[in-house]
């Protein structure tokens, strides 16, 4: 009979472990889109949030004004002159405070659509924005020139909306412009309703890219991203059936055109 070799000397079979598949993970819920109304909220608060520092440095320079005539007032109480110089210098004082506070409350309100039958006040709107922006305007030496004419009819927007788009285009105005140069705020009654046009003196845009500054976070400024004020400018106002439009500005820089239609009397 011939040997058998142990069984505990015969190789013994390698098992390999079955590979498995990839396993199937659930897909990613896709965040919910923010709301519209959502968005225009950030972007304003966005806004004046840029503005904070410049609106401080503007309440603190009256008040400043009104300290040191209070200071000299104990030694000067007797002179008359000092007496009358001092009442029109701290009510004047006073009312400018006043006046870049409401500007600002009345920025601060969320922007709402136009009920049926608006008719807001253009001069008053954009008063208010050149209120906000005369001490970004002269930090960088630029001119802010202001030339709306009171008595112009009053346009379907709501008065929330046309400050908070004209603010951005102003603000954006500025940015652009080189120092000693001039932005200009201005409005005009014409045939097909008011006219409301942000000029600066900056590079201009090329005709080729007009229709993409206002799609979101669109920008022309390099290696900078691009934010959602002129998209929603836009969508602000042509939910009050008026129309923007970025064109050239005679020798150099660029004009946003807004036409607004008059509200019926």
């Amino acid at each position: 009979m011939s040997e058998r070799t142990p069984q505990s000397n015969l190789p013994r079979p390698v098992v390999r472990p079955k590979r498995r598949g990839r396993e199937k993970r659930p897909p990613e819920a896709s965040p919910e889109p923010i709301p519209d109304q959502e968005l225009r909220r950030l972007d304003q608060l966005a806004s004046l949030g840029d503005l904070a520092a410049e609106i401080v440095h503007e309440v603190r320079n009256p008040l400043v004004s009104m300290k040191t005539f209070l200071q000299l007032l104990p030694e000067r109480l007797d002179d008359p002159e000092f007496r009358t110089r001092f009442l029109d210098v701290v009510g004047d004082e006073v009312e400018r405070i006043e006046r870049l506070l409401n500007a600002l409350l009345a920025h601060a309100r969320p922007a709402s659509r136009a009920p049926q039958g608006t008719r807001t006040a253009v001069d008053a709107a954009l008063r208010s924005v050149s209120l906000l922006l005369e001490h970004r305007a002269a930090e960088r030496s630029l001119q802010l020139e202001f030339d709306v004419p009171d008595g112009l009819p009053g346009v379907t927007i709501s008065e929330d909306g046309l400050r908070q788009v004209v603010l951005n285009l102003t603000m954006n105005a500025i940015e652009v412009t080189p120092g000693g140069g001039t932005v200009r705020i201005r409005a005009q009654h014409v045939a097909r309703g008011v006219e409301v046009l942000v000029e600066d003196q900056g590079p201009g845009v090329p005709q080729a890219l007009r229709a993409q500054v206002f799609e979101r976070f669109y920008s022309t400024k390099d290696q900078r991203p691009g934010g959602l004020g002129l998209t929603i400018s836009r969508r602000i106002i042509e939910e009050s059936e008026g129309t923007i439009q970025l064109t050239d500005r005679a020798g150099g820089g660029s004009i946003f055109r807004i036409l607004l239609p008059v509200s019926p009397a």
